[in-house]
């Protein structure tokens, strides 16, 4: 009966260990399936589309996003590609350290004020942790941000403090420039490793090519899902407008720009932004045909003949006032703009310092840029809209 006894004693602690090893390896084995589970959430992203502008891309692979940046230089295209890559993804081939960035990022500079916008445009200013420098910055928010140290100045005498960037400990800078430009400030904290990308909104020929960049930061912050909803709203509005103008486009007032300087006045080629921004309220302008990206140099009469008859006048350099113009040359007054008072400037929101709201917040609202253009050429159709980025010069 004992060894009996002790058979029996000897089978049900074998059946207990082998129903042991059983829950083990379940156990395990639903570990691995959720861990799995997780690592593949991990890697879902919701992504974006390119649909306007023309500086960069984004492709989404499996596990990562890349970012394309393109060089527009006359007819040649360079590509400068980066990886955003989630935390313990290895880079891909073809990707070194200082074009691999493990996203989200939490910390960013932004040398320019036309970025400054994309960051209030998702819901990221905290992100913001550094500026070229404040001096021409026209948000409150990131001014008193800048007061209370919680945004540093990267450069406040012209040139980059690299200890400065440094002891920022940021994940990523957002420069200005062409895509393989050299900039050896740039150069040098991509060498202390920093990543600097090279934001080249301003070669941007439409107002929602420029605004989609915004998109690029929404990839570098996993904000996807953000972006899209509100970029639609935008677009749609955007579009709205465009409509109401093209009714207007029989009624095609003449239109000068531009400021002489000396004996020379340059004005907006018919390739550049500027004059885009002109055709999109349907106006006559001298110089539609020209094929330059930029300005056109002039002589001061060719432009003077025009100016005479022309009923509008838009930019003309830095003048907010119709006795800044008289002062400039007293013979504009024999303008016909001048004598009916329809000369507008891009200074409608400026600052002291030399701050322009226009190359801030304008580049994240072109549907208002876009009705303050309607307010000027056809006040008809847009009376109730206020300018915002506009004035009138006075």
């Amino acid at each position: 009966m004992k060894r009996l006894k002790k058979k029996t004693v000897n089978l049900g602690v074998g059946i207990l260990f082998w129903f042991a090893i059983v829950w083990v390896l379940s156990a395990c084995s639903d570990n691995t399936s959720k861990a799995s589970i997780s690592e593949a959430d991990l890697f879902t992203f919701t992504k974006t589309q390119v649909n306007h502008s023309i500086g960069f891309d984004i492709i989404y692979h499996d596990q990562w996003k890349e970012v394309l940046l393109f060089r527009h230089y006359n007819d040649l295209v360079d590509t400068v590609r980066y990886a955003l890559l989630p935390s313990g993804l290895d880079s891909p081939e073809g990707f070194d350290s200082n074009h691999s960035i493990q996203i989200p990022v939490s910390r960013i500079a932004s040398m320019s004020t036309t970025h400054l916008g994309m960051f209030e445009f998702i819901n990221a200013q905290e992100n913001l942790k550094a500026i070229e420098n404040s001096k021409y910055v026209s948000s409150q928010e990131i001014k008193e941000r800048v007061n209370l140290n919680e945004i540093v100045e990267l450069s406040p005498a012209g040139e980059m403090n690299l200890e400065v960037a440094i002891a920022a400990d940021l994940d990523v800078l957002l420069g200005v420039g062409y895509p393989n430009s050299p900039n050896e400030a740039y150069q040098n904290l991509e060498n202390l490793g920093v990543p600097v990308l090279l934001n080249a909104d301003w070669q941007e020929k439409t107002l929602l090519g420029r605004a989609e960049w915004v998109k690029l930061l929404a990839a570098l912050l996993n904000k996807e899902a953000e972006v899209n909803p509100t970029f639609e709203a935008l677009e749609e509005r955007y579009t709205e407008i465009s409509e109401i103008l093209e009714s207007a486009k029989d009624s095609s007032p003449t239109v000068i720009t531009g400021l002489a300087q000396g004996d020379v006045w340059y004005v907006a080629g018919g390739r550049s932004f500027a004059y885009y921004l002109l055709e999109l309220a349907g106006v006559n302008y001298p110089w539609a045909q020209d094929e330059s990206t930029g300005s056109v140099r002039l002589s001061f009469e060719s432009v003077y003949e025009q100016g005479l008859k022309a009923d509008y006048w838009l930019v003309p350099s830095v003048a907010k006032t119709l006795q800044e113009i008289t002062d400039a040359d007293p013979r504009y007054q024999d303008f016909k703009s001048f004598k009916k008072g329809k000369i507008f400037n891009i200074y409608g929101r400026f600052t002291p310092n030399g701050g322009n709201d226009f190359y801030e917040s304008a580049v994240m609202n072109p549907d208002v840029v876009l009705k303050d253009i309607g307010k000027i050429f056809h006040p008809e159709l847009f009376s109730k809209h206020e300018l915002v980025y506009y004035n009138r010069l006075q």
